[in-house]
């Protein structure tokens, strides 16, 4: 009887010890959990910046639904978060903090989004787009290595009613064929590093001696905005920190009809 006593003891001290670690192991995941959800918007980027970056293939998804769940719009993610997350990154890259293959894997997976976006029902912009009747030619030169930042401003300026044709990496007499078949009120250029600026400069100055009419060019991107006399070592009409700014400066029409009163520094 005292054997069986004891064992009976020693199987109730037992579960009683799994029980105790079992709650102590699901407060410590709770209390994590707890500490790491962000409380401001630089918190929300930082925090989708490593996700999209990391070895999971959803986790970053996660972070927007999570977001979201905060009372985030889908406009404002796609507006605002991801486009800031794409200049963290790029910034990383510069400060020589994250390797080029999770560069890489973050504007992979930042340009899924966007695709995504594109391709489900609230990302229609083409019946919104046409009525307005202007369009605009994003160039990304041959030497430009990251596209992510003419995705965005591409986005973005659908998102304010223009439609948008890309001309990645195209020779430059192929570039003065689009235009002349197209009829555009914008060439857009983005540049994010040192080299793209010389390609920039020969090919629009290429551009203004080849057409005979040449629409209002404007630069932007990472390089852009850290550098001084951008416009005339280009030879571009206006350099600008935003979509709005381009918008503005090359007075075009928009879905927005308070565009012309909101800030430039967006």
């Amino acid at each position: 009887m005292n054997c069986i006593s004891g064992g009976k003891a020693l199987a109730t001290n037992r579960d009683t010890a799994i029980r105790f670690l079992v709650e102590a192991a699901l407060q410590s995941v709770a209390a994590k959990k707890h500490v790491c959800v962000p409380s401001t918007r630089e918190e929300w980027i930082d925090k989708l910046c490593v996700e999209i970056m990391s070895e999971s293939e959803t986790s970053h998804r996660s972070v927007i639904t999570a977001l979201m769940a905060t009372g985030v719009s889908s406009e404002d993610v796609f507006q605002i978060y991801v486009p800031a997350a794409a200049r963290r990154i790029g910034e990383l890259w510069v400060l020589d903090k994250v390797t080029f293959v999770q560069v890489t894997i973050g504007a992979s997976r930042l340009q899924a989004l966007f695709h995504d976006e594109s391709q489900s029902p609230q990302g229609k912009w083409l019946d919104r787009t046409v009525p307005l009747g202007q369009s605009i030619l994003m160039i990304l030169p041959e030497t430009e290595d990251h596209t992510l930042g003419a995705f965005v401003a591409a986005d973005q300026f659908r998102r304010h009613g223009l439609w948008v044709r890309m001309a990645i990496r195209l020779k430059p007499l192929e570039v003065v064929r689009a235009i002349e078949e197209g009829s555009f009120s914008m060439l857009g250029m983005s540049l994010a590093s040192r080299k793209s600026v010389q390609h920039a400069e020969e090919l629009i100055r290429f551009l203004r001696t080849t057409l005979d009419v040449c629409p209002p060019i404007v630069i932007g991107g990472k390089y852009v905005l850290d550098a001084d006399d951008i416009e005339e070592r280009t030879g571009a009409d206006f350099a600008v920190k935003s979509v709005r700014e381009a918008i503005s400066r090359c007075k075009l029409a928009t879905v927005n009809e308070t565009l012309a009163m909101d800030s430039m520094a967006e």
